[in-house]
């Protein structure tokens, strides 16, 4: 039932399944469905905003999967880390893990798998402005095959391509973004397809399509509020404000940062925090160039020493989650 719950109820049902799960494993006593189970938990609890939970609950899967020596298994843990890692504003730490994840998937001969950890390389690459690195990795992402030839197609590495090579190739940055937008609708993945929207918004602002764009950062909201996912919103606001401080809506491009900025650190999400100073002090560069330089500062003093000097247009999401 995790994937049905994944991609259409939300992440409150997903959390109590994997509650029960848990429970279930613990009884089993056996060391990999509990290293599942508590990286699973940990996966809902990541997804529902609950960061430290989150992080615990990985820390206690990591001996058990070790021990089970299921390389599958400890790649999707190294994976979720990396997620995690990412979003609390770390930068060297993630990259590694999702280099490890693909290592590890490799030698599981999971094709599949190792086409996503380095498509999450290729977008954290992207997020730190290495837009022709983060565009290769990509393309390389794309192309891994699988034994009988077949190349699965990821999500990530898709929307990963189309912001990269926006300014450059505006029709083939369309072009990838509405097809991973068919491929998240195929599956019937909603927060996908909401990922997928609000980066097209930045694909088509990009390309100077600004009533478009808007409307495609509309939609996805739209998607999120059928879903009551508020703290999903976190990965988007940012984006979704940059759009509309290019579209000459600077009123509303302040209340969404301003919005991102009360979210971010209560969920624990550094990078968004960071995001959100720097959102506002681009809005407020031409009327508050003080307060828009606290902004900045702030931003800068709540990420590592790693992101100085990093500003990145490129929106937060999470794709391809394994079901």
């Amino acid at each position: 039932m995790r994937a049905y719950f994944a991609r259409r109820c939300g992440t409150t049902m997903l959390n109590g399944l994997f509650e029960r799960s848990l429970a279930a494993a613990q009884r089993l006593d056996d060391p990999l469905q509990l290293a599942e189970a508590h990286s699973d938990l940990g996966f809902a609890r990541y997804n529902a905003g609950r960061m430290a939970e989150a992080g615990a609950a990985y820390e206690a899967a990591v001996p058990l999967v070790l021990r089970a020596g299921d390389l599958r298994a400890q790649a999707e843990l190294t994976m979720r880390r990396g997620y995690l890692s990412w979003d609390q504003g770390h930068v060297e730490e993630p990259l590694g893990l999702f280099r490890l994840a693909g290592k590890l998937y490799a030698d599981a001969d999971c094709p599949m798998g190792t086409a996503h950890a380095t498509a999450c390389e290729a977008w954290a690459l992207l997020q730190l402005g290495h837009r022709d690195e983060a565009a290769q990795l990509a393309r390389t992402a794309l192309e891994i095959s699988h034994a009988d030839g077949t190349r699965p197609l990821t999500l990530t590495a898709l929307i990963t391509l189309g912001v990269a090579v926006a300014h450059e190739d505006p029709d083939a940055a369309v072009a990838h973004l509405h097809r991973a937008l068919a491929l998240a609708r195929e599956v019937g993945h909603k927060h996908n397809e909401a990922w997928c929207l609000n980066c097209l918004g930045v694909v088509l602002r990009q390309t100077g399509r600004h009533e478009e764009a808007l409307a495609s950062h509309e939609q996805a909201f739209a998607l999120l509020d059928e879903l009551f996912e508020e703290h999903w919103k976190i990965h988007f606001l940012s984006a979704y404000g940059e759009t509309c401080r290019l579209a000459g809506l600077p009123d509303q491009a302040l209340r969404l940062h301003r919005q991102a900025l009360e979210l971010a650190p209560k969920l624990g999400y550094r990078h968004a925090e960071a995001q959100a100073h720097e959102g506002i002090a681009a809005v407020l560069d031409a009327t508050d160039p003080t307060a828009a330089a606290e902004h900045r500062a702030a931003g800068r003093a709540v990420l590592p020493g790693s992101w100085a000097g990093v500003r990145s247009g490129a929106p937060k999401g999470r794709g391809d989650p394994q079901p």
